[in-house]
């Protein structure tokens, strides 16, 4: 094989997993993304995971004196409606330019875009002479 296959062959390789790291470190950031919102003046507060999953629910002692079970209830909703979205803008804005469009939905493991090693690399490298990795 020519030498200077080898190296653009040996370049990408270093790119891609160069690549791939970055993509890992996002994904471990995407991870610990939560928010916070409150309703009510702050009598109701709430905080929501990256999925969107109620984590911690505080009320002021003042909510169930001052709020009856209707008004609690939509304070509790509005607060969690505010952190999700929250939350969703901090995904979209942590993948925007990385992922597809849509990927910022829960769920969504964004390492798959990369895997570790190109699916039939070494196939690759056996066709063109390049010994294994």
């Amino acid at each position: 094989m020519r030498a200077e296959w080898q190296a653009h062959i040996d370049e990408l390789l270093q790119t891609y997993q160069e690549k791939r790291r970055q993509i890992q470190e996002m994904q471990s950031r995407l991870e610990t993304i939560e928010a916070e919102a409150e309703a009510a003046d702050g009598m109701v507060r709430v905080k929501v995971d990256r999925q969107g999953r109620l984590t911690s629910l505080e009320l002021d002692p003042r909510a169930t004196r001052r709020l009856g079970a209707t008004e609690l209830s939509e304070a509790i909703m509005e607060a969690s409606r505010d952190a999700q979205a929250q939350v969703a803008d901090q995904m979209r804005a942590a993948m925007q330019g990385v992922a597809p469009e849509g990927a910022a939905d829960a769920g969504f493991d964004i390492t798959k875009l990369l895997p570790e090693r190109p699916h039939d690399i070494e196939a690759v490298r056996a066709r063109l002479g390049i010994p294994p990795l």
